[in-house]
C-alpha cells in the first residue's frame, strides 16, 4: 500500500502532465488565433494597395517615371497636411469623386440572375391517370 505522501506526489505528476498539455493547446489556440490576425491584416493592407494601384492606372500613371510620381505624391501628402478643411483638398476630392462616380454610371450593370424553370418531370407523351 501507497504512503499518503507517494500518491500526493502521483497526484501531483499527473496534475502536471495534465497542465502541460493543456498549456500545449492553449498555445496552439493563441499561435492560430495569431496567425489568422496576421493574415486578416495582410489582406486589408492588400487591398488598400490594389485600390492606389487601380487609382493610378486611373489617373494614367502607370508609365510615369517613379522618382517624379513619388515626388509628386509627396508634395500632395505636403498639402493634405493642412486637412481636409482646405480648399485644395476639396477641390482635388470633388474632382476625383466626380470621375469615380462617371466611371461607375459607365458601368455595365451585371445581368440580373432569375431562377431556372424546373424541367416537367413526366416525359413528353406519357398520360398520368
Amino acid at each position: 500500500m501507497a504512503s499518503k505522501a507517494e500518491r500526493l506526489q502521483k497526484q501531483y505528476e499527473e496534475s502536471i502532465a495534465k497542465a502541460k498539455i493543456a498549456k500545449s493547446a492553449l498555445d496552439k489556440i493563441r499561435r492560430d488565433q495569431d496567425r489568422k490576425e496576421k493574415i486578416a491584416a495582410r489582406k486589408t493592407r492588400n487591398h488598400a494597395l490594389f485600390m492606389v494601384g487601380g487609382l493610378a492606372e486611373i489617373a494614367g500613371l502607370l508609365d510615369t517615371d517613379k522618382g517624379a510620381l513619388l515626388g509628386g505624391l509627396l508634395a500632395i501628402a505636403e498639402s493634405l497636411k493642412a486637412g481636409p478643411g482646405s480648399s485644395r483638398f476639396q477641390q482635388w476630392k470633388s474632382t476625383g469623386d466626380a470621375l469615380l462616380a462617371e466611371r461607375e454610371a459607365a458601368r455595365p450593370s451585371p445581368p440580373v440572375k432569375t431562377p431556372a424553370t424546373a424541367p416537367d418531370p413526366t416525359p413528353s407523351g406519357s398520360i398520368i391517370t
